[in-house]
């Protein structure tokens, strides 16, 4: 990977370009783009150590002091010059209000455009003891930054203590024994665009998730305990549970009896889970990987983080160990793809958008190790303190975490679709899924949905307008053919099924006015602009017309009896 031209403009990356478009997107509310972290720092703080080494990392990674900006169509980076970091102390009362100004301070707005993408608070609380605050945007981080970060800090901050008023970043760095930087973030930028750029470096890998997703649904149908917004909100929560032991080498056994990987068993059972609970016999779930495979990312803060779409279309007669193989060879496949961006996955492939979920993957599983390099600062005890509230970018995320305790799961769910209880149900669902087919892998999967299953009376309904069946389906009944015909006429589409979606189609936030004022017009009852949003499946909102159409019918002949009675 060369170094890039710096007289020439530099281009964002693929994983840059998305994680803008979803700021833009999303606005300033959306914390799910940022990632902060918390440390309290207990004993004889020096604070001009830490500011220096803190202004060093931000010298050493170009990605830290990079804004970004459009010109002719194409968003470029633009990197700062160095400057010295300074930091304040911020005295606080106490344990609330810290929390308050942690808070606050975590929750300010990144601006893209000029703002450095690593800031950082020092909260003091007592001559023996701080709390530090470190803010990323995501647009320049990921897991493996943060290792590449702590270790980095630690070693910056070792040397700064060991010397008087130290400015130079350079200067700095040498005395820790960092390596000079051999390349930075905008230089695999630039590389990854030339790739992008060259039509047969990726072809194979554009014929590959061609033929594996035609066809492909473009939205998991979960069962929600709430309609889904029209605007994805970023508002989460999150529910751990261990994977017991037993369950842990039971599924490691399976995985050696059938030539596969332990994840391979847990994935291929959470794709079970997701068809069991959504009624989906055919569903995509994200892999995210760390697409580090380039010897120079290594060393490198940034966001490299790649999505890898896995489809799995089941069958409720087959049996887990078919599943299973059939799942490992398409992890192998979808490795060999690794390096193909997701966003420009999303482009090639030409799939829509829409402003309330994520294009394609709705649900992503993440396995890693346990942070490997925690903040260690020489002479302080460090702790890392738990976030204060959760935003997350998924609809659900599945962490699976693999330490000394064993294997951990996590699920990350956004608040405005889920309960809490439901998503306990989840976990506990999964593990009792999980257990019986790596003790059983015979057993059908309409057996282990029986482990499974959804609810009673969650989701049923909404789950049978996304099933490919009825994608496939034409409108029909009166409702869904006026729903069609009022698409078709106000959005230029022709050939809708029941399975359409308003805003896959063309539909934006004014011609859902525009359809919801006709739909008005033609049902003689008033149709909100929310409901358009709230139902973006055609038959979903058919559905939900004939339940508003019969809700002001019954008030009107409630009515109407209510002025015979009073009648003499």
């Amino acid at each position: 990977m060369p170094r890039a031209d710096r007289e020439r403009p530099l281009p964002a990356s693929h994983a840059q370009q998305g994680m803008w478009l979803a700021q833009e997107v999303a606005g300033d509310d959306d914390r799910s783009l940022t990632a902060p972290h918390s440390y309290r720092l207990t004993g004889p703080l020096d604070v001009d150590a830490l500011a220096a080494a803190l202004g060093a990392v931000l010298a050493r990674h170009e990605v830290l002091r990079t804004g970004f900006t459009v010109r002719q169509g194409e968003l470029l980076q633009v990197v700062a010059d160095p400057t010295p970091f300074r930091l304040v102390p911020v005295d606080v009362a106490g344990p609330t209000e810290l929390d308050a100004a942690v808070r606050d301070f975590t929750r300010l707005p990144f601006d893209l455009g000029r703002d450095p993408l690593l800031r950082a608070r020092l909260f003091r609380l007592g001559a023996q003891e701080h709390a530090l605050v470190a803010v990323f945007h995501h647009i320049a981080n990921d897991g493996w930054s943060m290792d590449v970060f702590h270790r980095e800090l630690a070693a910056l901050y070792d040397a700064a203590t060991g010397l008087p008023a130290v400015t130079d970043a350079k200067v700095l760095a040498d005395v820790a024994e960092l390596a000079e930087m051999a390349v930075q973030y905008p230089d695999f930028a630039v590389w990854q665009r030339s790739l992008a750029d060259d039509e047969a470096a990726h072809e194979e890998a554009l014929s590959h998730w061609r033929e594996v997703l035609a066809g492909a649904p473009q939205l998991l149908a979960l069962p929600t305990d709430r309609p889904r917004p029209a605007v994805r909100s970023s508002a989460g929560d999150r529910i751990g549970f261990a994977l017991p032991s037993a369950v842990s080498a039971a599924v490691a056994d399976l995985a050696t009896a059938l030539g596969t990987t332990p994840f391979a068993v847990q994935f291929a059972a959470f794709q079970a889970l997701l068809a069991a609970w959504s009624g989906q016999r055919d569903l995509v779930t994200g892999i995210t990987t760390a697409n580090r495979a380039l010897p120079e990312t290594e060393e490198l803060i940034g966001f490299f983080v790649n999505v890898l779409p896995i489809r799995a279309v089941l069958s409720p007669d087959e049996s887990f160990a078919n599943v299973l193989v059939r799942t490992g060879r398409s992890l192998i496949d979808a490795y060999k793809q690794a390096e193909l961006p997701f966003e420009l996955l999303l482009e090639r492939l030409e799939l829509p958008r829409a402003a309330g979920h994520n294009p394609l993957v709705q649900v992503t599983v993440a396995s890693h190790q346990e942070l490997t390099a925690p903040l260690a600062l020489s002479g302080l005890t460090v702790e890392h303190l738990p976030p204060r509230g959760l935003d997350v970018q998924e609809d659900l995320t599945f962490y699976l975490t693999s330490g000394a305790q064993g294997v951990r799961g996590d699920f990350a769910f956004r608040t405005d679709l889920f309960d809490r209880s439901t998503v306990e149900e989840l976990g506990r669902a999964y593990l009792r899924l999980l257990e019986r087919a790596a003790a059983e892998p015979e057993l059908t999967l309409r057996r282990l949905s029986e482990e499974a299953a959804v609810p009673a009376g969650r989701g049923a309904a909404e789950a049978a307008d996304h099933t490919p069946e009825a994608a496939a389906t034409a409108p029909r009944g009166v409702l869904e053919e006026l729903v069609a015909a009022v698409w078709s006429e106000l959005l230029g589409c022709t050939s809708l099924t029941r399975g359409a979606n308003f805003f896959q189609v063309g539909g934006t936030s004014l011609a859902a006015s525009r359809v919801a004022n006709r739909l008005s017009e033609e049902l003689g009852v008033r149709v909100p602009v929310r409901d358009v949003f709230r139902n973006s499946n055609l038959a979903a909102l058919a559905a939900h017309l004939t339940g508003l159409v019969r809700e002001v019918a019954r008030a009107q002949a409630a009515e109407a009896g209510s002025e015979g009675a009073d009648r003499p």
